[in-house]
């Protein structure tokens, strides 16, 4: 009784709202947030020339509610919408076929970053990926980086030249990257490059938005 008392006071003095818009409700992301959410028409992208990315995608526009929802989780720490969010990810991870892949491996961030912010925003949005091909710990940053936001194309690549490695275990494995946002591709084209150099035979990429 104290407990359903408990949870009944506390439902009324912070009643559960959507994380984008505080429009008063169950869902984590309400369904006007949803709607704004703007689909690619053709998502996947297939490599050519010397790119180390063989294939990458982008579920949603990097705009409106959809934009806000990956900065909300990235810069605000929401991680209440994280859950949601994974599952849109997921779902559109089996509807283009990008599951057919040996590794799910997360965009790592820096051990400091990870301290700074409580979490890695790439690997909540591999929550709801099939558990078994999830794996952490195979690619990670070999130092920190200043953040990509705001900084010209050259300097982005020199920001992230050389800023990953990757273990072993790849060799030979395709392998999908999973990160929150996907605009220039040079986060993911270095995490490639890491992935090839170590033996991965092919790297693809799905972000949650793009642009």
């Amino acid at each position: 009784f104290l407990i359903s008392w408990a949870k009944h006071a506390l439902d009324v003095v912070y009643p559960a709202k959507c994380g984008l818009c505080d429009l008063l409700g169950e869902e984590p992301i309400c369904s006007i947030c949803l709607a704004s959410f703007e689909r690619f028409e053709q998502p996947i992208h297939e490599a050519y020339g010397t790119s180390t990315l063989d294939r990458w995608a982008a579920v949603f526009r990097y705009e409106d509610r959809a934009g806000q929802a990956v900065r909300d989780l990235k810069y605000s720490r929401s991680t209440w919408i994280a859950g949601p969010m994974a599952q849109m990810l997921a779902e559109a991870a089996q509807e283009l076929g990008l599951l057919e892949v040996d590794l799910i491996i997360p965009v790592p961030i820096h051990w400091t970053r990870f301290c700074t912010r409580g979490f890695n925003q790439a690997e909540l949005l591999c929550e709801q990926l099939p558990r078994e091909m999830v794996r952490r710990g195979l690619l990670f940053r070999t130092r920190a980086t200043r953040p990509q936001v705001g900084l010209d194309p050259e300097i982005r690549t020199q920001n992230l030249r050389g800023a990953f490695m990757a273990l072993p275990e790849v060799k030979g494995r395709r392998v999908l990257l999973v990160d929150d946002v996907l605009t220039t591709g040079h986060t993911a084209r270095e995490c490639a490059s890491a992935l090839k150099r170590a033996g991965a035979a092919e790297v693809w990429a799905l972000a949650f938005a793009g642009g």
